[in-house]
């Protein structure tokens, strides 16, 4: 479950890296707080049957910092 609500996570970000973030996100986790904080919160609230969007949940701020991890991570 949580795996595909991190997918989710990242397609909302950048749809055409997915693969390639999430292995990235599997070997280097401590690079990724925002986006694994967010994965996880989500997907414990669908394990409660409460479904949220990621856009309906959280802030730009937050939207930001995602973005940021990932393309830190993708410009390596």
């Amino acid at each position: 479950m949580k795996e595909l609500v991190l997918r989710k996570v990242i397609e909302m970000v950048c749809d055409d890296y997915i693969d390639v973030l999430l292995v990235g996100i599997e070997e280097y986790k401590k690079e990724f707080p925002y986006t694994l904080a967010c994965a996880n919160f989500i997907s414990e609230l669908k394990e409660k049957n409460i479904i949220v969007e990621f856009n309906d949940v959280f802030i730009d701020t937050v939207r930001d910092r995602i973005y940021r991890e990932t393309s830190n991570y993708l410009a390596r």
